[in-house]
């Protein structure tokens, strides 16, 4: 197995709903972003990894035109329902090479959608990000962190494939992020920005998760 496909995130997000337990961390992933965003006068943004169309909504009430996007069609077809009128969503694989030409778009963000996938192919999309922004443009994400293994560990048992980068029980697919791997992944950007953020449990307030925050300039 190299990473979760389609087939998982569809049986995700379809329990997801039927269970009435939308996957929405509220603003917690967007609102950091709204002030460079406007600082850099970005005015079109597409999402990677888009899941249910909450954070994609968000931008669009903002004033942003947004495109979004998704390997599941369980999860595009919820956003549509919803949010349809707001911005544009359509099920495609970041993966793969994206149907939009070079340097189509103001901004990429992507909300812990990009450590899904082993280091060879984390590559590919770190550098198609890098093709679809334009000069100036931004790069604004949220990825697992190096101190996310042991919390994630705790209730979700996994196997190693990679250095870093785990296979759960469920078939999820996870890589855990380094300082280091992250700069790296960065090289050809200007003035990148990485601040570790710890989320604590929305119920219990105990540590949770653990992200690292990115905003980088092309």
């Amino acid at each position: 197995m190299a990473y979760a496909g389609a087939e998982f995130w569809d049986r995700f997000f379809r329990q997801r709903r039927e269970s009435g337990d939308d996957l929405d961390w509220a603003g917690l992933w967007t609102r950091p972003f709204l002030a460079p965003l406007r600082e850099a006068g970005v005015r079109t943004i597409l999402e990677l990894g888009c899941g249910t169309g909450n954070d994609a909504a968000r931008l669009a009430s903002e004033g942003y035109s947004v495109t979004a996007i998704d390997l599941s069609a369980e999860a595009i077809g919820q956003a549509q329902a919803r949010f349809g009128w707001q911005a544009r969503f359509l099920v495609a694989d970041m993966t793969q090479r994206l149907p939009f030409p070079d340097g189509s778009f103001d901004a990429v963000m992507s909300n812990v959608a990009m450590h899904m996938f082993p280091d060879d192919v984390t590559r590919a999309v770190f550098a198609q990000v890098g093709r679809l922004v334009r000069a100036g443009g931004l790069f604004v994400f949220h990825v697992n962190s190096l101190e996310d293994r042991p919390l994630r560990a705790r209730r979700l048992p996994a196997r190693e494939l990679e250095p870093d980068y785990v296979a759960e029980e469920s078939g999820q697919t996870v890589h855990f992020f380094s300082e280091a791997c992250l700069r790296e992944l960065l090289a050809g950007w200007q003035q990148v920005q990485l601040v570790p953020v710890p989320v604590p449990h929305r119920k219990t307030g105990e540590p949770f998760k653990h992200v690292w925050r990115g905003i980088a300039r092309r």
